[in-house]
């Protein structure tokens, strides 16, 4: 399916719009996503086109012509009591017993989310530094985890609790966790975001607060579905973002904050009809060429690590000869509303239902 625009530029435009884009790229951490931002009460769109309507509080000034602002609203959150210990099975099918999370290790910037949107974001101590939930970059600690730097560096910042959010990435890390006597878990990756947000108040022992808050998004997921229509369910959307395996571009798969919005909405997720899986490098130029992707989104982190929009084509030359390319039908969102797989994907998921609808007329 082609998408039809008040403004389609072709691709020479397009990546003409990219290059002047350099200073593009707001920070997540004013994206107005925890109370307000651009959309009405029930959580509605704060999209926009660069010319045509107001921009969300979030939207990035000069957002050529062309792209597409998604900014969802009204983020839920919970009020957890941990009540500690607790000992259960965690995603990796490991038997795990908790009994301190004052200094948690995440292993990934969705968990800090998750804890901070059950309030308790003091807990957390050490968050990776490619992140960019605020939640995340407010630890205390930062952290860059690869094999070179091994769990002996996780474990000299001295934290009592490793949750990671990978079983692949980080079931061998908890595990050596445990054995140095420092409590350690993994949630599934592959589950749903609600489902991972149960996990994880299980694991802090307030099972309660974690389905008060996984009810809210579920709910929010549930009206995106029913605000996109039929229409949306022709759109190939590609979702793509800097920070793969090693800080590499990626195309965004299955267990994946995209993959939920994605499948809420009903579009074709070209990553998952790829078979990818989370943040995947396992991709090719030729291979996006083949995907034909109508839409392609990707978010505000990504924008700022390519250092400005015209980083984007740069990263992914080929995308300015697919169907979205040569319509120019981009949509760039916070990323804590596309890329982070926590509390604000059901507001990320209503606002680009509205964003999406609008782009199948």
């Amino acid at each position: 399916m082609r998408l039809t625009r008040r403004t389609a530029l072709t691709t020479s435009a397009a990546l003409a719009a990219l290059v002047g884009l350099a200073a593009c790229g707001g920070s997540d951490t004013d994206s107005g996503t925890s109370d307000g931002g651009s959309g009405g009460s029930d959580g509605g769109s704060g999209a926009s086109e660069a010319g045509g309507g107001e921009a969300g509080a979030g939207s990035p000034a000069d957002l050529p012509e062309g792209w597409t602002w998604v900014e969802g609203a009204d983020v839920p959150s919970a009020a957890a009591t941990p009540a500690l210990p607790v000992t259960l099975t965690d995603g990796t099918g490991s038997e795990v017993t908790v009994e301190d999370i004052s200094r948690t290790i995440v292993g990934g910037e969705d968990v800090a989310d998750m804890l901070a949107a059950m309030g308790l974001q003091e807990d957390i101590y050490a968050a990776p530094t490619n992140s960019v939930a605020p939640a995340a970059l407010a630890a205390p600690e930062q952290f860059e985890f690869s094999q070179q730097t091994g769990v002996e560096g996780l474990l000299s910042v001295d934290g009592t609790f490793f949750l990671g959010n990978n079983t692949k990435r980080h079931g061998d890390v908890a595990a050596q966790f445990r054995q140095a006597g420092v409590s350690a878990a993994v949630i599934d990756d592959q589950q749903s975001v609600a489902d991972k947000i149960r996990a994880v108040a299980a694991l802090i022992g307030d099972p309660d607060a974690g389905e008060e808050l996984a009810a809210a998004v579920e709910d929010q997921l549930a009206r995106a579905s029913e605000t996109a229509g039929d229409a949306v369910s022709e759109l190939r959307v590609l979702v793509v973002t800097s920070s793969g395996a090693g800080g590499a571009n990626a195309v965004v798969g299955s267990g994946t904050a995209a993959a939920d919005i994605l499948d809420a909405v009903g579009a074709v997720n070209c990553g998952l009809e790829a078979g990818l899986r989370g943040y995947s490098v396992e991709y090719s130029d030729e291979g996006l060429l083949g995907l034909r992707p109508d839409v392609i989104i990707t978010g505000t982190g990504d924008v700022e690590e390519w250092g400005g929009l015209e980083g984007f084509l740069t990263a992914f030359p080929t995308l300015a000869r697919t169907p979205a390319g040569e319509a120019s039908n981009f949509v760039l969102m916070p990323s804590e509303q596309i890329k982070v797989s926590g509390s604000a994907v059901g507001a990320g998921a209503l606002a680009l239902a509205t964003a999406l609808a609008d782009l199948a007329e």
